[in-house]
């Protein structure tokens, strides 16, 4: 059993159910590009910084896509996040009564993950502990944003847990040498690695004294 000193969240997916409204806009418009096979690229994407997306995409695309079509991108999912977000109460009280210190480490750029925080009314449960791909080099799957992350909030990375709905995001938790745990919200029947709700986890940490459950070992 590990002591955890910091709880690293994911944004996207985790914290803010926003994964659906943005792969499904880019899909609208890889589309026209891509055809059928737009789902899987735009699967490919989830979890990724969009720099790494733009890189991938850009890859298989057959023409240039100029800086309209990637401008009208991130306008339009950040307008429909805006429209379709709204406050989460039991976010806000599952995160007041974690025992341990927790951060947001995300693919996402500053400026979004601020505004889907706010949206959903925990901006400011994370102030000061914002990261973002935009902070390093390369980003999920590499190892360097949460470690980044835990450096910042004075945390060695072994006493780290890492609450990620995406394989890139798991990966690089491990790759961290940190504790990864799996949310997949839905599903019934979890593996030991895995969570379907952010309660169980509070759960855990408060019932254990702030050890990691066996479950996550």
């Amino acid at each position: 059993m590990t002591d955890v000193a910091l709880i690293i969240f994911d944004c996207d997916g985790v914290l803010v159910d926003s994964e659906p409204v943005a792969h499904t806009i880019l899909c609208s418009y890889l589309e026209p590009y891509l055809g059928a096979e737009s789902v899987a690229i735009a699967d490919r994407c989830v979890g990724r910084s969009y720099a790494d997306c733009q890189r991938l995409i850009e890859s298989i695309v057959d023409e240039p896509l100029d800086d309209i079509f990637w401008n009208d991108l991130q306008e339009q999912t950040l307008l429909t996040l805006k429209t379709t977000l709204k406050p989460d109460v039991k976010l806000r009280g599952l995160l007041e009564s974690l025992p341990v210190p927790f951060c947001v480490a995300s693919s996402g750029t500053h400026d979004k993950i601020r505004m889907v925080l706010g949206r959903v009314g925990v901006l400011d449960l994370f102030e000061g502990r914002i990261f973002s791909a935009e902070d390093v080099e390369v980003g999920k799957p590499e190892p360097d944003l949460f470690l980044r992350a835990a450096d910042r909030c004075n945390a060695i990375p072994e006493a780290c847990l890492v609450v990620e709905d995406s394989g890139p995001g798991l990966q690089a938790a491990v790759s961290a040498g940190m504790q990864p745990c799996h949310y997949v919200p839905g599903i019934p029947d979890c593996s030991p690695n895995q969570i379907n709700e952010l309660a169980q986890l509070v759960r855990w940490l408060n019932q254990d004294a702030l050890l990691v459950p066996e479950c996550f070992k």
